[in-house]
């Protein structure tokens, strides 16, 4: 997959724009559902880095628990926009929701990821800090 090392905010959400590899195509003709995951992981983590200033895995702080994806359309190797914004924040876990879109905006898959906050050296979560929030609030606002 050709892969952009940062997106952009745009209404609301911050927008990684990815071409399909031929190598995610099935036997089928079609993307396999398991690859519409790795999409969203990448426009996750690079939303993440925009959000934190990280760059390396080490700087992702937080593990996945639990993810879903509605698939409204078969992909082919094709250019898409995967948009994903932080949707509700607990204590220590927040939603990550994603969309994979076509450039003319047609909608192919929805999707959301559950992750709770962790510490890599104690080995344990940790809470959402007030200035995480502020941050995904003002972001999600341009």
């Amino acid at each position: 997959m050709t892969r952009v090392q940062s997106g952009q905010w745009r209404d609301g959400w911050f927008v990684v724009p990815m071409d399909v590899p031929f190598g995610d195509i099935d036997y089928f003709g079609h993307v396999n559902n398991a690859n519409y995951f790795r999409y969203y992981e990448w426009a996750r983590t690079l939303l993440w880095f925009d959000l934190t200033g990280g760059s390396v895995p080490a700087d992702i702080g937080f593990i996945v628990a639990h993810a879903e994806c509605d698939f409204r359309q078969q992909l082919a190797m094709e250019s898409i926009d995967v948009r994903t914004r932080i949707g509700e924040m607990r204590g220590t876990s927040l939603d990550f929701l994603s969309e994979i879109r076509r450039p003319d905006g047609d909608l192919v898959a929805t999707g959301k990821v559950t992750v709770v906050l962790y510490d890599w050296g104690t080995r344990s979560k940790k809470p959402i800090g007030d200035e995480l929030r502020r941050r995904v609030r003002s972001l999600q606002l341009e």
